[in-house]
């Protein structure tokens, strides 16, 4: 058993260092990621060898009505909020105490790291961001740059060294940098002093006293120069330095280290670094990153003074030389030593204000910085305590919570705040945005230079640092003009900036007990878009947040992105990545970089269980290049400063850099500015990528389209509703009204009464022939009166071929004929059908239909071809075959295909049993012919160490086309199909939405066209249908449907899951019972499928949006763990934590549970498809349930069988409610109550086994690795 131990310790770390950087799916890995062995010590200090290790320290969230422990809290939390209502504090905690706080009776939850969701003599432009967005054509025509407009990143940090993003740093009215650091990283100390006797003629002279008490060491003077006395003597000094890595390394968050080399501050007694004081501080940076590309540690010897007034700190002083030598030291030759100078007189002295505060360095004086050790001039959230005993120190004028965020510079030279990006994300969103194009790089190793164009690059950037999700809220607030005065946070009149970008989610949602747009992140998004939310004055701020990168799936938007106010974006194609790096020579990626603007096969869809359109907009998420920082790792590296980027990480920043541009243009023509008509501007001005609402939203953001409707171009129009706010805020009320606002420091927390408008229409909750209404408001802002006409619509299957297949492993392109390289097998398109006679085998003519508007192509297996069940340990062999599409030139005429002639469209490959890719009016996208690639990757994969190295074998597959377009949507009414708007004026039509009686319970989905002459707006709309329970003993069954259409839809799941990627990736559903019979207080729910190979999970949720109930209950995993759910596998070096266990109660294809119902109102049941047999691309899923009263008597046996077992609390609650209902119309043979009982307790003791087997079976494996 200490093995398991052992395992889960490093399994959980594994999930607090998940990777930041854009998701690569299916064949796209092309390295594991093994971690890197990090080297803590360094030749610049001597530093105790055992001190970074793991602790039994993490950060944990504290809420609570009842503050009896204040000096507790006090003592050790980081930050908090208090009031009579009750309280939250983060605060970092050994295990044993923050299960104390849970015994007394205080809800604790442990942090966790956010995921960062995330590829002539005129210079082109490498990313094609400007062009795709269209902000180039804005510039060119209104002169808009994003100039006078403030984003706030909310991410890993910035590194501002690359000299195309230096520019946007913002700053205040001083030209000091505005920075925040609520982690609470960037504290440098700087509190070892030196004495130096300073005579009246300025003079530094040798002091043979006694130096003053307090400190450190002193300096003196010889015929080298000037010099720090750190060596005094041979015993060294020792010196205190903040560990920016802790909680997650390091006993504690300061530790010693001890210098023994004297350091030079001037060339003699006349000629040296000026203190007024005669003061020097000295200080050593200490950071670094501890996963990805530079894993490594980076140490800085730093000096700081007062070069001005006595005793005001004001300059710092890097010794960015010795650093840089001692973090390339591991690329010298054996025996060589780093030539460390020790020596401050050849630095650049850097002053908060000067417009220079970046610490970078330029080795070998090419006019080129190699180096980079952050920004000087953050404010950090002394989130530990460190600097508590320096409260009188603290600017005042910052107002922070316990007087802890501290000032950028300490006037008494004690420490100062410092900005870094390690990890690059951070670095990346934010040169997606404001990168100026100046710099040149050599993308394809061509010698061909290419130039990188932001959206907006005359923006300002605020640079928010928040790695972990307890820290989110505070940059939030803080950045939308709150301050934290007294425990409440208060608004200073003005937010600090127009946009919040956020490209980070968070996946394990159960672990909040709440679904993805109900949970208190999602609201606390929510609260902050809308305007008088939390204060009279308040104006509200737009926030935009990738949609994350867990598709191809339905329902797998996370939080807080689910969040119905704020501004969601997918990921479109951009296949700039071909031929660049790893993709060179590889001949399944094709020999173009010409298409674009198909959406990504990664990007997460909706819709949330509140049942909204999700997500809004859509912008490029693979791939796009971007500068990145200077930092390199080897001295005579060649490596130039830009990076692929990608994922929804890169779709998000590309729409607030949108927004920017939008503003600037909206305030020359003096137009007021809101995040509702901001929003409605972009969704009514995107264009149609001719999918689904739940996949793309509205479409594709354009900015210059934008920007013709706010400069009145004549034929634009925008149109928004005024009943999808209503219907939101009756769902969202009750859960808001169960959040003690109070606790978290609001006076006031809640959606305004008054009309909102919103160009998606969410049309409610609503039972079988209900109606629901909407007001709709189009506006046209030019001189011409526009007619229009509106047509509900929505995706219609026009015909679905298929072709059966085995897959040829490791073959070899003609052209490409290198070891290790192989090629797609080929399948024509047209040839993707059944074959009924010989002849059909060459009829070649255009398989796509005519009035097709949108091409799904999936490829599926058996899970039995993709998993090797007989492998010791499970998820350690599995394979995949990926899926593309080409548009083939045949170039010479040779019928032979190569990849030379090959232009890739669109690709898909997760590590599942379905591959989805998707293409936009396919008739419009081939030159030539369209050809299919099926690519069996070449080796087998195992979840717990990567690439096995082991060959694949072939696999039998289905390949299919669905071909869709948009037909009359009948459940839609308008009170008139022509609208005629006046010029400079608005027109109103009335819009009723009747739900058929026919419906089963769940999401439906299709648009409101309004077509003009010159411009088309598509409207999202959606609606629930909840199953009417009014009866006791009701008892409802749900019949399951085999579809052929993959899009969304209810009674089926579609195959989606994904080993490699995150809790999300899968397919999800919902269902909602209307519950209005008060005597009901239980129901007995079973799902059955048709695979024994798929998996479902379920969870259900009572009308607080609060989690009740799953079939796969975290048990002791989540209570010490802070595992989401039973059947994870967590993550690992294969994957970000997309692996699931089936875990099954009752039989291989169905589960069962219990469900306490406590009071009327709507219960939902959210449900996941964690694994999929891939029989088909589709898989019917069939719901019973029971809704009845159980007895006071029943109840008492069942709470004298809770006490009997303690471990298993939960499941034992879950199996004994679900044995003793007393109807067995629904599920009344024995087998229901077996399986149950079974299931639940025999499941949690496969998982334990199976983890302690993975464990045995790993380091088995590495030991043979390494």
């Amino acid at each position: 058993m200490p093995k398991v131990a052992i395992f889960f310790s490093i399994a959980f770390l594994s999930t607090v260092l998940t990777s930041s950087y854009a998701f690569t799916s299916g064949d796209m890995i092309f390295e594991e990621s093994i971690p890197k062995q990090i080297e803590f010590n360094s030749g610049i200090i001597k530093i105790d060898p055992d001190f970074f290790v793991e602790n039994n320290f993490k950060r944990y969230l504290i809420f609570g009505t009842n503050l009896q422990n204040s000096s507790f809290f006090k003592n050790n939390s980081s930050y908090g909020i208090r009031s009579d209502g009750g309280f939250f504090y983060v605060a970092t905690l050994s295990k044993n105490s923050a299960s104390s706080l849970i015994s007394q009776g205080y809800s604790v939850i442990e942090d966790f790291k956010l995921d960062f969701h995330s590829t002539d003599k005129d210079l082109i432009d490498a990313s094609r961001i400007a062009q795709i967005s269209r902000s180039d054509i804005a510039q060119k025509n209104y002169g808009v740059t994003g100039n006078g407009t403030t984003i706030a990143i909310i991410d890993t940090g910035v590194d501002f060294s690359n000299p195309d993003i230096q520019h946007s740093l913002a700053r205040d009215d001083k030209n000091h940098p505005i920075m925040l650091d609520p982690d609470g990283q960037g504290i440098i100390l700087t509190n070892a002093t030196f004495f130096a006797f300073i005579d009246k003629d300025q003079l530094i002279r040798n002091y043979s006293k006694p130096i003053p008490p307090a400190l450190t060491s002193s300096t003196y003077v010889t015929k080298q120069g000037v010099f720090l006395d750190i060596s005094q003597g041979g015993k060294g000094t020792e010196i205190s330095i903040y560990n920016s890595f802790f909680p997650q390394l390091g006993s504690s968050i300061i530790f010693n280290g001890t210098l023994f080399e004297d350091m030079k501050i001037g060339q003699d007694s006349r000629n040296y670094i000026k203190s007024k004081s005669g003061v020097y501080h000295l200080g050593i940076i200490y950071q670094g990153a501890l996963e990805g590309p530079l894993a490594r540690i980076q140490v800085v010897p730093v000096l700081v003074v007062d070069s001005l007034i006595s005793g005001v700190y004001d300059t710092i002083i890097p010794d960015l030389s010795t650093s840089w030598e001692d973090y390339t030291r591991f690329d010298l030759e054996k025996g060589q030593e780093p030539n460390y100078d020790f020596d401050f007189t050849d630095e650049r002295p850097i002053v908060l204000g000067s417009g220079k505060e970046f610490l970078v360095y330029d080795s070998n004086n090419d006019g080129k910085n190699d180096f980079s050790a952050g920004t000087f001039g953050a404010q950090v959230l002394d989130v530990y305590g460190v600097m508590q005993n320096k409260t009188a120190y603290i600017d005042d004028t910052l107002k922070a919570v316990s007087g802890t965020l501290l000032p950028a510079l300490d006037p008494d030279g004690k420490f100062f705040g410092l900005m870094t990006d390690f990890i690059g994300h951070g670095t990346s969103t934010t040169a997606t945005i404001t990168s100026r194009g100046i710099e040149t790089y050599d993308i394809y190793n061509n010698t061909k230079r290419f130039s990188i164009t932001g959206v907006a690059p005359d923006a300002k950037i605020i640079p928010v640092k928040a790695l972990w999700f307890g820290d989110t809220v505070y940059g939030w607030l803080w950045a939308a003009g709150f301050d934290n005065i007294e425990y409440e946070w208060k608004f200073t009149g003005k937010p600090r900036v127009d946009i919040i970008s956020n490209s980070w989610g968070v996946s394990n949602f159960p672990s909040l007990k709440a679904p993805p747009g109900m949970d208190i992140l999602s609201l606390i998004l929510s609260v902050l878009v809308t305007p008088h939310s939390l204060d009279d004055d308040y104006p509200g701020v737009t926030i935009v947040s990738s949609a994350g990168n867990s598709g191809p799936g339905y329902g797998t938007i996370g939080l807080p992105t689910a969040s119905p106010y704020g501004i969601s974006v997918g990921a479109t194609t951009n296949n700039v990545f071909v031929g660049y790096g790893p993709f060179k020579d590889q001949p399944r990626f094709g020999n173009t970089t010409s298409n674009y603007n198909e959406v990504v096969d990664f990007s997460s869809r909706g819709p949330g269980v509140i049942g909204d359109p999700k997500p809004d907009l859509m912008s490029i998420g693979a791939y796009g290049f971007t500068p990145s920082n200077i930092l390199k790792l080897e001295k005579d590296s060649s490596d130039e400063s830009f990076s692929l980027f990608g994922g929804t990480s890169m779709a998000a920043p590309i729409v607030s850099g949108s927004i920017a541009v939008l503003i600037e243009g909206m305030k020359k023509q003096s137009q007021d500015i809101d995040p509702f008509t901001i929003k409605n501007i972009l969704m009514s001005t995107a264009t149609d990528l001719k999918n689904d609402p739940f996949t793309q939203g509205s479409g594709l953001v354009n900015v210059s389209s934008a920007l013709d409707y706010v400069n009145g171009k004549d034929g634009l129009f925008i149109v928004y509703n005024d009943a999808s706010h209503r219907n939101i805020k009756k769902i969202l009320d009750p859960v808001i009204d169960k959040v003690n606002s109070t606790a978290i420091g609001f006076e006031r927390f809640q959606l305004p009464s008054s009309s909102i408008p919103m160009t998606s229409w969410f049309a409610g909750h609503l039972f079988p022939g209900e109606r629901s209404s909407a007001t709709f408001t189009i506006v046209n802002p030019s001189e011409n009166e526009i007619i229009i006409s509106v047509v509900p619509k929505k995706l219609s299957l026009i015909t679905k071929t298929e072709f059966s297949g085995t897959t040829i492993v490791q073959q070899q392109d003609s052209i490409l004929n290198k070891s290790g390289i192989y090629t797609p097998n080929y399948i024509k398109l047209s040839d993707v059908k059944q074959h009924s006679t010989l002849s059909e085998f060459f009829d070649e003519k255009d398989p796509i239909p005519d009035d097709s508007s949108l091409m799904i192509l999936n490829v599926n297996f058996l899970f039995d071809a993709f998993m090797n069940k007989a492998s010791d340990v499970y998820a350690d062999d599995f394979k995949i075959a990926s899926l593309y599409l080409y548009d083939w030139l045949d170039n010479n005429n040779d019928t032979k295909i190569t990849s030379n002639e090959l232009s890739l469209v669109n690709r898909a490959g997760s590590w599942g049993t379905v591959q989805e890719l998707r293409v936009t009016d396919p008739n419009e996208k081939f030159e030539g012919t369209p050809l299919v690639g099926v690519y069996p990757v070449p080796t087998r994969f195992s979840y717990w160490l990567g690439d096995t190295k082991m060959n694949s074998t072939s696999m039998d597959y289905t390949l299919s086309a669905s071909y869709y377009q948009k037909e009359k949507w009948s459940v839609i009414w308008s009170e008139s199909q022509t609208i005629t708007v006046p010029p400079k004026d608005v027109a109103t039509v009335d819009m009723t939405l009747v739900a058929p009686t026919d419906l089963q319970t769940g999401v439906y989905q299709g648009f409101l066209t309004f077509e003009g002459e010159k411009h088309l707006v598509n409207t999202p709309v959606s609606f629930v249908i909840k199953q009417l329970v009014d009866q006791n003993d009701s008892t409802v069954i749900i019949h399951g449907k085999q579809s052929d259409d993959v899009l969304y839809g209810n009674g089926y799941v579609k195959g989606a899951f994904d080993m490699a990627n995150r809790y999300m990736a899968g397919d999800w559903r919902q269902y909602y019972f209307g519950i209005q019979d008060e005597s009901i207080n239980s129901a007995a729910i079973e799902l059955s499928w048709t695979s024994d190979d798929t998996n479902i999970a379920v969870f259900v949720m009572d009308p607080f949006g609060q989690i009740v109930q799953t079939n796969v209950p975290s048990g002791v995993f989540g209570h010490f763990l802070e595992w989401p759910s039973l059947d994870w596998l967590g993550t690992s070096i294969f994957s970000q934590g997309g692996g699931f266990f089936p875990v099954k109660n009752k039989d291989n294809t169905s589960t069962v549970l219990y469900v306490p119902i406590n009071q009327i109102g709507t219960y939902t049941l959210l449900i996941h498809s964690t694994l999929f047999g891939g029989n088909s691309t589709t898989e019917p899923i069939t719901l019973a349930a029971k809704f009845t009263n159980i007895s006071s008597q029943i109840e008492q046996v069942e709470t004298e069988f809770e006490l009997n077992d303690s471990i298993l609390k939960d499941d034992s609650n879950i199996v004994y409610k679900t044995k003793i209902i007393p109807d067995a119309s629904v599920v009344s043979d024995l087998s229901f109550n077996l399986g149950i009982t079974i299931g639940l307790i025999v499941g949690a003791t496969i998982g334990i086994t199976i983890l302690f087997i993975i464990r045995q079976k790993h380091e088995e494996k590495l030991n043979k690795v390494y």
